[in-house]
């Protein structure tokens, strides 16, 4: 059986504050090795669940976040920055299910932690007219190609979230959201035997969750948290403008949807620096 992890860090157990997440932060080592020991726990749990073949993608920020060495010599890693896919680069059908480990909620979550959805310049992502995270982008690209996300681990939103797209999901809940920079947590013990738990049980019933797949052509619209973001992202081929904030694109498939949202978000850098409207 072959299993596909993408881990990020802002839905670690513990971890409640930016500079724990970003690699310039005192905390950042610290972090790194949090997120280690959950993307193991969680490689444990698949090899308990009859996985033999699996690839881990270090998917926060530049990708350059876990510390390899310490993971089960038989894995594969994809590390560094830009992907193909983004926090899904090397996704294929080839894979029989996918993890998500240390995912968060998506901005504007009350009660969630360092809610996002890519970068906190978008306000809001919805695909054929709901509104997804990260966990439901991903989701969703892993469905493109047949493969179900079976195991969500994170803040509690995030599994929330996740839980209301994909029937049967096996969540696992880290921390919850008690302040804009506080958490109330498990232990990392605690958390990762949690992870090891879900994992087996989630490969246990894999028959019972479906991939999560979206009509085609997907609607893909993007509310900004600038004005000059959606002007400037409306230049795009194809791409038009909704309102002050938003924009929309109809893309002919998930993977078409990803690849003009990526370049939306580097351009939507490019409106940020021009000015603050």
């Amino acid at each position: 059986m072959k299993i596909y992890i993408t881990a990020d860090m802002e839905g670690v157990a513990v971890l409640c504050h930016d500079v724990q997440v970003d690699q310039k932060g005192l905390d950042y080592p610290r972090a790194r090795e949090l997120m280690t020991e959950e993307v193991q726990a969680a490689i444990d749990g698949a090899r308990s669940g009859g996985a033999d073949e699996i690839l881990v993608c270090d998917a926060h920020d530049t990708g350059r976040n876990l510390l390899v060495e310490h993971l089960d010599p038989d894995v594969e890693v994809i590390q560094g920055n830009p992907y193909d896919l983004g926090m899904m680069s090397g996704i294929s059908r080839d894979f029989d299910a996918c993890f998500q480990i240390g995912y968060h909620s998506m901005r504007h979550t009350h009660a969630g932690v360092l809610g996002h959805t890519y970068t906190y310049d978008v306000a809001e992502l919805r695909l054929n007219g709901v509104a997804v995270g990260e966990s439901g982008l991903s989701a969703a690209i892993a469905g493109h190609f047949g493969v179900p996300v079976i195991l969500v681990s994170g803040d509690a939103h995030a599994v929330r979230q996740a839980k209301s797209l994909i029937k049967n999901l096996v969540g696992v809940p880290t921390k919850e959201g008690v302040g804009l920079y506080g958490v109330r947590t498990l232990t990392p013990a605690r958390a990762r035997e949690l992870i090891r738990k879900g994992a087996k049980e989630a490969l246990e019933n894999i028959e019972e969750i479906p991939p999560y797949t979206l009509k085609k052509p997907v609607l893909m619209e993007v509310e900004w948290t600038r004005p000059l973001m959606a002007e400037y992202t409306a230049h795009i081929p194809l791409v038009r403008r909704k309102d002050i904030k938003s924009v929309s694109y109809k893309a002919s498939d998930m993977i078409d949807a990803f690849h003009v949202f990526d370049v939306m978000m580097k351009v939507a850098v490019m409106a940020k620096e021009e000015g603050p409207l």
